[in-house]
């Protein structure tokens, strides 16, 4: 599949995307500064890069950022409406290069320092998104009062290993203190806007793809 027939799809998709807005969204594609990698996005959701990771605000509370600003080399946040009726803090989906790992083995493997440091919760698997493989793992983290799920998909591509996150926080509660594998996001606008990362997420192509 070329790269114009993936993009043309994940527009399509991304078009059908109007659980927050009247029509469909106005869309932008992001490409990374030495053209390894793009995605498209819209234009509502926030798009950081470089210090911006850093300096912006994610979502209402930023005791669990969705970014990490250490290792993103771009995030997109979505948009955040008002608080009534939802327990959504703050969602994004990023990308980010494992720095030390050489061989695509070792990549898909997660048995990197990083992986390990962000407590991987389950088995890892393959997954296929529009042709290409990747190796998910999910994990979940708490504070006081906040609860974050994060997906991490990794692919060696243009000779590096990539990870793609899709990160989803959540205020939390004692109704929340045992989080089900299989619906980790007990609140219909977090889920909502996990599944609108993952639109984006299918948007991502490599190099010359």
């Amino acid at each position: 599949m070329s790269k114009l027939t993936r993009i043309a799809a994940a527009v399509v998709s991304l078009s059908c995307l109007s659980t927050w807005a009247q029509g469909p969204p106005a869309l932008d594609t992001f490409h990374s500064p030495d053209r390894a990698f793009q995605f498209v996005y819209p234009e509502t959701y926030e798009l950081l890069v470089g210090e911006s990771i850093l300096k912006a605000t994610q979502g209402r509370h930023a005791t669990l950022p969705v970014c990490d600003f250490s290792t993103a080399l771009a995030c997109v946040i979505y948009p955040l409406e008002s608080e009534s009726e939802t327990k959504l803090e703050a969602a994004g989906f990023s990308v980010d290069t494992v720095l030390g790992v050489k061989t695509e083995a070792e990549c898909v493997a997660f048995g990197d320092e990083q992986a390990r440091s962000r407590g991987m919760q389950s088995p890892v698997s393959s997954l296929s998104i529009r042709s290409r493989l990747f190796r998910h793992a999910s994990a979940t983290k708490k504070s006081p009062g906040h609860l974050q799920t994060a997906d991490f998909y990794r692919i060696f591509a243009e000779q590096k290993c990539y990870e793609l996150q899709i990160a989803v926080s959540i205020s939390d509660d004692p109704v929340l203190q045992k989080v089900s594998t299989s619906n980790p996001l007990p609140d219909a606008r977090a889920s909502s806007a996990r599944e609108s990362l993952k639109l984006i997420l299918s948007s991502v192509t490599f190099g010359k793809e």
